[in-house]
């Protein structure tokens, strides 16, 4: 009879260590998993941010936060729970810990910035949601080429609801949809006229 070991589970600090080794590897050739990564981080530093001008904003900024911030927050704590659920589903890493938001968080935060006019934290926001679908839309493409087809439902759905939300907040402040928005730069040089 031959006296076979199974091999030993790995410890959950080694569980750890190797989940920080795939994510970095993940993190230097992005994949949609780890593009997912930076949309949950900021996610969970939007609903922060929301929070603040909910509280701090004065004048009929407030009553429109008043009206939205609420919606926002469900809605970013729905989308963060969904996108766990599919990563988990899909093996992938799920940032769980403070210290993993703040490395993938790419949302900028100024505790000044709640004593700024309503206007200002409003339009703030609106660069946040912008912000995210640059993220969202490479984690969509990557998604899709990789045959995550969850995944891409997931984060389509966020982006069409956050394009809804930039739309109502710029008609508020009383600018066209697009104003002050990123705009992507095409670099390419059309030298064919010479």
């Amino acid at each position: 009879m031959t006296n076979t070991t199974s091999a030993q589970p790995l410890t959950p600090q080694e569980r750890y260590e190797q989940e920080a080794a795939q994510s970095d590897k993940d993190h230097h050739t992005p994949t949609a998993g780890a593009m997912t990564g930076h949309i949950i981080s900021n996610l969970f530093l939007d609903i922060l941010k929301i929070r603040q001008a909910k509280l701090f904003a004065k004048g009929t900024t407030r009553l429109f936060l008043e009206q939205h911030a609420a919606q926002w927050i469900a809605v970013e704590t729905e989308t963060i729970e969904r996108l766990d659920s599919v990563l988990v589903s899909d093996n992938e890493m799920v940032p769980t810990t403070t210290e993993q938001l703040n490395e993938y968080g790419k949302l900028t935060e100024d505790p000044v910035r709640k004593y700024a006019a309503g206007e200002d934290q409003l339009t703030d926001l609106i660069h946040d949601f912008d912000w995210q679908l640059i993220f969202v839309g490479k984690a969509i493409a990557l998604a899709d080429n990789e045959g995550k087809t969850a995944l891409s439902s997931v984060l389509s759905d966020f982006r069409f609801w956050a394009k809804q939300q930039i739309l109502e907040a710029q008609l508020f402040l009383g600018n066209d949809p697009t104003d002050g928005l990123y705009k992507e730069v095409d670099d390419d040089d059309d030298d064919d006229d010479e």
